[in-house]
């Protein structure tokens, strides 16, 4: 019987120092885990922050690219008020030089737009069509302010006046609307 106390004992210290090992097993365990959330939440970290980064940085680029392309759209329509009929021809000359960057700037957003995805490109295709009509009775407008007498001259500067912003906001407005986009 005396061998039996031995075994159980021998057995209990087995079974102690198995546990201890596999708690120390556990506790490794546990850090090489809590070490890997860590790593992963890191990681988490460092790309959300390369994202929010990446999206605030386009949308920086995005705004300076629309202010830039305005930068060539003139303003001087807004001191045409300035203009009398004896100065027709030099009004006339200045509109034409606007029109002319208008023109650009409408083939500029043409190209952009193909480069857009077919749903985009859809909906600025019509953008562009109703643009290019406004952009075609600006011409008309412009014929009609090179023909003008002095009599009609007043009204005639007003219309081609108020023809050409009424063009240069939806030029501005769809050149910002694509450039949404094309950034989202």
């Amino acid at each position: 019987m005396k061998i039996k106390p031995s075994i159980l004992t021998a057995l209990a210290i087995t079974a102690f120092a198995t546990g201890c090992k596999q708690s120390n097993t556990a506790d490794e365990n546990s850090t090489a885990t809590t070490n890997a959330w860590q790593q992963t939440k890191t990681a988490a970290t460092n790309d959300w922050a390369a994202v929010k980064q990446g999206a605030t940085n386009a949308w920086a680029n995005t705004k300076e690219a629309t202010t830039n392309a305005w930068a060539d759209i003139k303003d001087s329509m807004q001191t045409s008020k300035d203009y009398t009929y004896d100065k027709k021809d030099a009004f006339v000359a200045g509109a034409s030089t606007d029109l002319n960057t208008l023109d650009q700037k409408i083939k500029e957003l043409s190209d952009k737009t193909a480069a857009a995805s077919d749903s985009v490109k859809a909906d600025a295709q019509t953008k562009l069509q109703e643009l290019r009509a406004k952009r075609a009775d600006l011409d008309v407008k412009l014929d009609a302010v090179k023909n003008a007498t002095a009599a009609d001259w007043n009204d005639t500067k007003t219309a081609f006046q108020n023809s050409y912003e009424d063009v240069k906001n939806s030029l501005k407005q769809t050149w910002q609307w694509l450039t949404n986009k094309l950034s989202s």
